[in-house]
């Protein structure tokens, strides 16, 4: 965070922002939990008083994200924590900086495009690419099971791919757009179990995790 940020931050915090539930990248805020971060519209006004040139963004489908994330990565990240995201201009490695960045307020991490070993990776794997890797394993007969690489948090492993692409698609932001094909095979076989369960991809994730917490081998 540069010193411009800082101040917008102070800024903030001042007008009675909780700036935790709050994303401030590239000049624009992005409301995470709109009732949490007290972020009314008096105060909006009072904030471009100061700061006209930056856009707050209050979109649903944003906090709904911010929301699907906060619990997953919970229990993956720590107090001071040093975080690796890739600079690319992928939609879930932009994501990834604007969903973390308030957690450098709410847990003193730090978020680095430099890679070392000491450093925890925040992998951009997103809900579909497990559901697609189970469905894999299941049609080669293998062990349906999770493998987490070490030393690497998956913060987006709830998220649609859909609500990815929507909500990239709603900002002014300029990006790369994914290279995820999802096989056509497994693609149809998780389009016909949609059929019968609702949000599959979904329960197809949380029957392995289930699995793996309660697997005797």
């Amino acid at each position: 965070m540069n010193n411009e940020e800082r101040c917008v931050i102070k800024t903030l915090n001042k007008l009675g922002v909780d700036t935790r539930y709050i994303s401030l990248y590239q000049n624009t805020i992005y409301i995470n939990n709109l009732k949490f971060s007290k972020f009314s519209r008096k105060r909006e006004e009072e904030f471009h008083e100061e700061y006209p040139e930056i856009q707050v963004i209050r979109l649903k489908l944003f906090q709904k994200i911010c929301i699907k994330v906060s619990r997953t990565i919970k229990n993956q990240i720590h107090p001071r924590d040093e975080i690796y995201i890739s600079n690319d201009s992928t939609p879930e490695n932009i994501l990834l900086h604007i969903l973390l960045e308030p957690y450098q307020r709410k847990y003193g991490i730090t978020l680095t495009d430099t890679y070392d070993s000491s450093k925890i990776i925040a992998n951009p794997k997103f809900l579909d690419e497990f559901a697609s890797e189970y469905i894999n394993l299941m049609i080669s007969g293998r062990k349906i099971t999770d493998t987490y690489e070490k030393n690497t948090i998956y913060p987006l492993m709830h998220v649609h791919y859909d609500w990815i692409n929507d909500w990239i698609k709603s900002t002014k932001l300029k990006y790369t757009p994914s290279n995820y094909k999802p096989d056509e095979n497994v693609q149809g076989i998780l389009n016909f179990l949609e059929k019968h369960i609702p949000n599959v991809n979904e329960s197809i994730k949380q029957s392995v995790t289930y699995l793996d917490e309660n697997r005797i081998d």
